[in-house]
C-alpha cells in the first residue's frame, strides 16, 4: 500500500472519529460529495498540516457541494 493509501486511511479514521460517524458512514459521505478527490488532489498539503485543518476543509467542502446541490436553478432552452 503506498503512502497517499495510507493517507486516506487516516483521513476517514481522523473524521469519523473527530464526528462521531462510523466508517460506513464517512464512506458514504466523501462518495456522495467526491471527497476523495478533493483529499488526492490536497495530500502534499493536509499530510504535513493539523489534522483539524483537514477536518475543516472537508466540512466547507460539503457545505458548499449541499448549498450548490439545493440552489441549483434550472436551464431553460
Amino acid at each position: 500500500m503506498n503512502k497517499e493509501c495510507k493517507f486516506l486511511i487516516f483521513v476517514v479514521e481522523y473524521y469519523r472519529n473527530k464526528k462521531d460517524l462510523s466508517g460506513e458512514e464517512v464512506i458514504d459521505l466523501f462518495d456522495k460529495y467526491h471527497v476523495w478527490d478533493l483529499a488526492r488532489k490536497s495530500y502534499f498539503l493536509w499530510h504535513i498540516e493539523s489534522p483539524d485543518n483537514f477536518v475543516r476543509e472537508i466540512d466547507s467542502f460539503i457545505s458548499d457541494a449541499q448549498y450548490f446541490n439545493n440552489h441549483q436553478t434550472p436551464i431553460h432552452t
